[in-house]
């Protein structure tokens, strides 16, 4: 089982142990609702008493001045019954809102806090259905299901009441509720093996339907498909198919349930009858036992039609358990370290992805920085974006290991590095809100002249004050509003605006114009000077404005050194002079300016802003 705070589960049998961990502040709570369950179990058996009452006393024998006290009785007890239900309702309501938010809560923080391995294995459609589990989970534990189960135990209460009224329907009672439970138990090793097959052919429905709806624009672009219509059809069919199998069965045993309740209040009544020509009970006796028989059905009737709720609680309940298992991204180092310089060191760096038998990054050991302008090149497929979540600390190493001035990147949490070093993604994502809240995203409070100034080393600053709203514009889903080039800027902001002292950029220009490009290549040269920046880049008008380049083949180290050496080998010109800054000579026993060549299993070295060199392993 998994705890909320992300403890692996053990098993996947039970949903116990999270379940229990978000109920557990709400204990108290419960047990009121227990005892409002008490109270109107008692009140509820009033109405027999009374039948009893004015057929055996007040009919018999003409107590008028009974009825009155009897009638008297029965408002106030009715009214009593009213409040009860009424206090127990809104207890319900609380503990359904208050499990729900722990429940979300815990689901978000999977959601932004799983490990990206992790969250890459889990697409959109997964998380609706995550999310539609929650609520099926507080339906269950705090809606007619759960006051079901709360009300079965006080079953005995009517049981023994019957007893006291009318004896001899005892026998006939529990024989009644005997074939009740057989039927339940019957309904319940039927529909059970269902339910999973069931909620596993909607969660495949939801994920294609999340798919199509994603990609929608982009379909329309490729016209109509039948292929992929008819794969839709069938996916939805396959659900469909289970679901009226479940709602065929489920209506099989409630339908029998009614039968049963009908025959059970014609068996009860013809035995009453018996007893009552032997002399062994009376008319209000019948009566009383008949309406006590109903309350005592009523609930076995219920949770024969429960039993698919129930089951479909059980499945959300074990998806649940199994997101909850997962262990989060550590969120904070223990001790806050220095600002660092940006000096990027790997150390036999490898990197497999889960279930694959290739290393994506292979025997990768070399320093990169502090400062500097330095680009990563390669083939696609070659493990360069890769790289960039490497370190970044987004995945965390096969083998070996990514220091930053020195630290062990795994020591931090993910707060921690995102202030110390800046991360682009290949294909941002603009989130549903203003453009002023997706730039501060990447620096939370952060102040109205600091977004100003993200937005204008983003080169975005000049489109968004020309829109009506400026940065008040919403953006739209995903950003679909603006066009690539500007989402593309926005997000370039977001990286910025914390000032990071590194920034990795994954094709930072590939959505941007020639002459935003030109900007952009000239502000990321100005940024070089005081931080570290790597960019993965095949843009001419970006890697001239390198000091460093590291070219990757295959996950490997294919070359490494000056711009101005491997340039040309790219077909490219030489790079313009580096700007005047801060500056560090190269390691010591490192021949500044050392040609590059292949290097797989190599070292990349590089100080302050000189271009990156390589050095034989």
């Amino acid at each position: 089982m998994a705890a909320l705070d992300g403890t692996p589960s053990s098993g996947q049998d039970a949903p116990s142990a999270w379940l229990g961990a978000a109920l557990a502040p709400l204990r108290p709570a419960y047990l009121q609702a227990l005892l409002l369950s008490l109270g109107i179990s008692v009140l509820g058996v009033f109405a027999a008493v009374f039948s009893l009452q004015v057929y055996d006393r007040v009919i018999a024998k003409g107590g008028l001045s009974t009825l009155v006290a009897l009638v008297t009785g029965m408002v106030l007890a009715i009214g009593l019954e009213f409040g009860l239900r009424q206090a127990r309702a809104l207890l319900m309501q609380r503990l359904g809102a208050q499990v729900e938010v722990a429940l979300a809560r815990a689901v978000y923080e999977r959601l932004t806090c799983l490990p990206l391995a992790r969250l890459e294995s889990l697409p959109p459609g997964y998380w609706q259905t995550v999310f539609r589990d929650i609520e099926l989970v507080r339906t269950t534990t705090t809606g007619a299901p759960a006051l079901l189960l709360v009300d079965l135990p006080f079953l005995l209460l009517t049981l023994a009441l019957v007893g006291l009224i009318a004896w001899p329907m005892l026998p006939v009672t529990l024989l009644t509720l005997a074939g009740f439970g057989l039927l339940a138990w019957r309904s319940e090793r039927v529909l059970k093996p269902g339910h999973a097959q069931e909620r596993e052919r909607l969660l495949s429905r939801d994920l294609l339907q999340a798919d199509l709806a994603a990609s929608r624009l982009h379909l329309k672009g490729l016209g109509p498909s039948p292929a992929l219509g008819q794969r839709w059809e069938q996916a939805y069919a396959r659900w469909m198919q289970d679901s009226l199998a479940r709602s065929r069965e489920m209506d099989h045993y409630r339908d029998l349930a009614q039968g049963m309740s009908v025959a059970s209040t014609v068996i009860g009544t013809s035995a009453g009858a018996l007893f009552i020509l032997q002399q062994l009970m009376t008319m209000g006796g019948l009566i009383a036992c008949n309406i006590l028989a109903g309350k005592l059905v009523q609930p076995m009737v219920q949770l024969v039609g429960q039993w698919r709720v129930y089951g479909q609680f059980q499945a959300a309940s074990r998806r649940l358990d199994e997101l909850l298992g997962h262990a989060l991204d550590r969120g904070q180092a223990g001790v806050a370290l220095p600002r660092p310089r940006g000096t990027l060191l790997m150390e036999g760096l490898h990197f497999r992805y889960p279930g694959q038998e290739q290393d994506q990054i292979s025997r990768l050991s070399g320093q990169i920085g502090p400062l500097g302008l330095h680009a990563v090149v390669g083939a696609n497929g070659s493990g360069k974006s890769t790289l960039l979540k490497l370190l970044r600390g987004l995945y965390p190493p096969s083998a070996g290991r990514v220091l930053i001035d020195g630290a062990d990147l795994r020591q931090f949490g993910q707060l921690d590095l995102a202030g110390m070093v800046g991360y682009l993604s290949q294909q941002p994502r603009l989130v549903a809100g203003s453009i002023r809240d997706n730039i501060a995203l990447g620096l939370p409070g952060a102040s109205d002249a600091q977004i100003v100034a993200a937005a204008r080393q983003a080169g975005a600053y000049e489109f968004i004050v020309q829109l009506p709203q400026g940065f008040d514009t919403d953006v739209g889903e995903g950003g679909g509003r603006f066009s690539g080039g500007q989402r593309k800027r926005i997000a370039i902001a977001q990286t910025l605006i914390g000032d990071p002292p590194v920034l990795l950029l994954d094709e930072p220009t590939s959505d941007l114009d020639s002459v935003a490009e030109q900007a952009f290549a000239a502000t990321l040269r100005q940024l070089a000077q005081d931080h570290t920046v790597i960019v993965v880049t095949h843009s001419p008008a970006l890697l001239t404005q390198c000091q460093g380049i590291l070219v990757l083949d295959r996950g490997s180290l294919a070359a490494a050194g000056p711009a101005r050496e491997l340039l040309p080998r790219l077909g490219l010109a030489t790079p313009r002079p580096a700007p005047a800054g801060p500056t560090a000579g190269a390691p010591s026993g490192t021949p500044s300016g050392m040609p590059a060549g292949p290097a797989s299993g190599g070292t990349v070295r590089a100080a302050g802003p000189q271009p990156v060199q390589e050095v034989a392993a």
